[in-house]
């Protein structure tokens, strides 16, 4: 009985420690000085940022966007954004009218954006050194939100938090939300679902941990320089001769990723700016971990957690994906029962238009703003 009741005690000590090192471990601290957006008078952003274990990788960041240059002292709703693959929380673009979190800020919303662990890997680093990205699962990603949004919510003075999503962070913040509902004020779907694939092994080549966001003919360094030329001058002599100008250029490889026919963006039918894009593009980060490939995270629990919660939920869907996507986009919407999730279609338009086109200002952000400030309490 006594050995029993002494392993017991190490096995709670050995917990007790655990608990104790993530915590200190999720602490954000002030990173720099805030700053006041060029594009955005009157609008700041200030930088949190914190270790998560033991490898230089291991770290997340918020970014938090709001009214300055003093930060809101008691905020009528805070947004907690995450951002799609590859993407991070920094201000790219600071033009309210292609920037979601900066348009929010103008509103008064208090907007915080994330920082994944995929940010901080130096670009130049081989696909050898990643084989800790093995273990980045959708689980792990989902316990660092966790840890942002108890920082957000302690920051802000808020215990209820709109969380919003961008394309694969849309799937993170209804993981969220279904493993965190009493948090959690409403939903912000943008051109994002709840994956319903069986869950799966990613099928990788040995010593293939990351996904690149180059590809074989667009490596990494020209795909940076591509999109450098757009924002330098966007009339000067492409890359690829075949077009006459660094704008064609990227339109034309924009509407041509695959599946194609302007899937990621229609800048040719006017639905995007190669300059705006070139900015947040080149701003990607360069490698996500491929175990996230194969993986549905939403288990029958959790789904039945979000089915409960009542989740008030806005959506917004692509159409260029093709004709599966704005229903699995408008599905998404429906799963956390709550009564007339606002959903909302834009035919010809591909999956960057819906976030940063020329259209996302008046068709995206300022009903979201409205919803918002419908929910709030």
């Amino acid at each position: 009985m006594k050995i029993r009741r002494r392993i017991g005690l190490d096995v709670l000590a050995v917990l007790l420690l655990l608990v104790a090192t993530f915590a200190s471990a999720a602490d954000f601290q002030a990173a720099g000085a805030a700053r006041e957006l060029k594009g955005a008078p009157g609008i700041y952003e200030w930088r949190f940022a914190a270790t998560v274990g033991k490898s230089p990788f291991d770290k997340i960041a918020l970014h938090r966007i709001a009214k300055g240059p003093n930060p809101p002292a008691h905020p009528d709703a805070v947004v907690l954004y995450l951002p799609g693959t590859n993407m991070n929380g920094e201000v790219a673009l600071d033009d309210p009218r292609y920037s979601f979190q900066v348009y929010l800020a103008e509103q008064g919303v208090d907007v915080w954006s994330m920082d994944y662990r995929t940010h901080f890997i130096p670009p130049e680093t081989p696909q050898g050194d990643l084989s800790e990205l093995a273990g980045w699962t959708n689980d792990l990603f989902e316990s660092d939100i966790d840890a942002a949004a108890k920082f957000v919510s302690e920051k802000s003075g808020r215990g209820r938090l709109f969380v919003a999503g961008f394309s694969r962070g849309v799937e993170f913040a209804y993981l969220y939300a279904a493993m965190h509902p009493q948090g959690v004020a409403g939903i912000i779907a943008i051109d994002g679902f709840i994956p319903s694939r069986p869950m799966r092994a990613a099928p990788l080549e040995p010593g293939q941990y990351a996904d690149d966001v180059a590809g074989k003919h667009l490596t990494f360094d020209k795909r940076r320089a591509l999109m450098q030329m757009v924002i330098d001058n966007p009339e000067q002599p492409a890359p690829i001769p075949k077009y006459k100008s660094a704008r064609e250029n990227l339109e034309h490889v924009m509407y041509d990723a695959a599946p194609g026919n302007g899937a990621f963006s229609n800048m040719q039918g006017g639905y995007s700016d190669a300059v705006v894009l070139a900015k947040l593009l080149i701003a990607y980060d360069r490698y996500w971990p491929s175990v996230q490939d194969g993986e549905n995270p939403f288990t029958p629990q959790l789904l039945a957690s979000l089915r409960a919660s009542k989740i008030p939920v806005i959506a917004f869907a692509s159409t260029n994906f093709g004709a599966q996507w704005p229903g699995q986009v408008e599905a998404a919407s429906k799963s956390t029962g709550a009564p007339d999730p606002s959903f909302t279609k834009f035919d010809n338009w591909g999956h960057l238009d819906v976030l940063a086109g020329t259209k996302s200002e008046s068709q995206v952000f300022a009903p979201t703003a409205a919803w918002i400030k419908q929910h709030e309490k």
